[in-house]
């Protein structure tokens, strides 16, 4: 329900006031609805983006953890191969890190 003043029109015999109360009205009511709508608009993309920023980063961050585990594995203890493997888990991440960034504007 509008909280704006009941409308003016149907006065017999308006004059050019009531005329121009009566359109501003009709655009302030207007401007109000498109504001509603664009306010409506911007919540449900910041949903949107942040469910998948959330999605992506849960899937880069997998992703990096099986490398790491698989690299470890493979490095069967060797403190050489397993700075080598932690080099390239953080290179990873780096990629990851600035691709997310690109798509969602960071």
């Amino acid at each position: 329900m509008s909280q704006l003043p009941i409308r003016l029109s149907g006065l017999p015999g308006q004059s050019r006031q009531i005329t121009k109360a009566v359109q501003a009205q009709e655009k302030t009511e207007l401007a109000i609805y498109e504001h509603h709508l664009q306010a409506r608009y911007l919540a449900e993309v910041d949903r949107i983006d942040s469910a998948a920023i959330g999605d992506v980063t849960k899937a880069a961050l997998e992703e990096e953890m099986n490398v790491l585990d698989w690299g470890l594995e493979q490095a069967a203890g060797s403190q050489a191969k397993a700075e080598l493997v932690s080099r390239m888990v953080a290179q990873q991440s780096r990629i990851d890190i600035g691709r997310i960034a690109r798509r969602f504007g960071g």
